[in-house]
């Protein structure tokens, strides 16, 4: 299976400092995969360099066959039209004072230009997707008077309007209550299904692992614990390792339902 993503060797540098250090990963088209660490683990420069918005110190990170580093700013303007990025805290300003429809329809600036008017074609496709994640009944109103469930399902529906090739989710069910995390995630992994796109999320909460997760990814401090699938990469002792702690994996009908510390202090989650 061709790769979406793939990071050779790849060292990325923050303020002089290491934030990821010689990481060598491939992300298959079509995966789902949940980047999973604590605070500073590298999470976010995992993305940004994605992008291209942070560029290796050494090594190679190819998004969609393409070398980032390689790329002259309209190739590059190219390629971030092909990736969709849901920052983890976005920047609601430029969007206050828009409507629902119009956060959405954003998307379509990349491929019909500046228009003030938005051509038919385009206005269906922000349409469907409004309609896709249950956003009808607000697509008139202000973002800012939406619920935090609904401002993430407004920016998703903003990605997937898009119609990216790599869709890249910086913790979008973050803040989010239990009821509005799970019909997030649920819907998330049901549009992926949809529409055979390739998903990176990160996040450092394991009980927002969409459903149907066919990848995982353990991040710590820079480096890679462990990468591959559900399964085989949520453990005792992985998880353990990953947050400092001794933890207890517990699964039920082939899930993983919380994550449960041994000590008498514990603290679990739902996945």
């Amino acid at each position: 299976m061709p790769s979406a993503l793939e990071f050779d060797h790849a060292t990325v540098l923050r303020s002089g400092r290491t934030a990821l250090s010689d990481i060598s990963l491939t992300f298959s088209s079509g995966s789902l995969t949940v980047v999973l660490g604590p605070n500073g683990a590298g999470k976010s420069t995992l993305l940004r360099a994605a992008t291209g918005e942070l560029k290796p110190a050494r090594g190679r990170v190819l998004a969609l066959g393409q070398e980032l580093a390689s790329l002259n700013w309209r190739d590059s303007a190219r390629l971030r039209r092909r990736i969709g990025v849901m920052p983890q805290l976005p920047d609601h300003a430029p969007a206050a004072l828009l409507s629902v429809r119009e956060v959405v329809e954003i998307s379509r600036a990349a491929h019909c230009g500046c228009s003030p008017v938005l051509p038919s074609a385009d206005r269906d496709i922000c349409n469907r997707w409004i309609e896709r994640f249950g956003l009808n009944a607000h697509a008139e109103r202000p973002y800012f008077a939406l619920s935090g469930g609904e401002q993430r399902k407004t920016h998703l529906a903003r990605i997937f309007a898009q119609e990216p090739d790599l869709i890249l989710l910086d913790e979008p069910a973050g803040h989010l209550d239990m009821p509005s995390q799970d019909d997030l995630l649920n819907l998330l992994a049901d549009v992926w299904r949809e529409t055979k796109s390739t998903i990176v999320l990160v996040t450092h909460d394991l009980s927002q692992m969409p459903p149907e997760t066919t990848h995982i990814l353990l991040l710590s401090r820079g480096e890679v614990l462990a990468h591959g699938a559900p399964a085989d990469t949520i453990t005792d002792e992985s998880l353990s390792r990953l947050f400092g702690e001794p933890l207890t994996v517990i699964r039920h009908e082939g899930r993983t339902l919380s994550v449960a510390s041994r000590r008498a202090n514990s603290r679990g989650g739902a996945a």
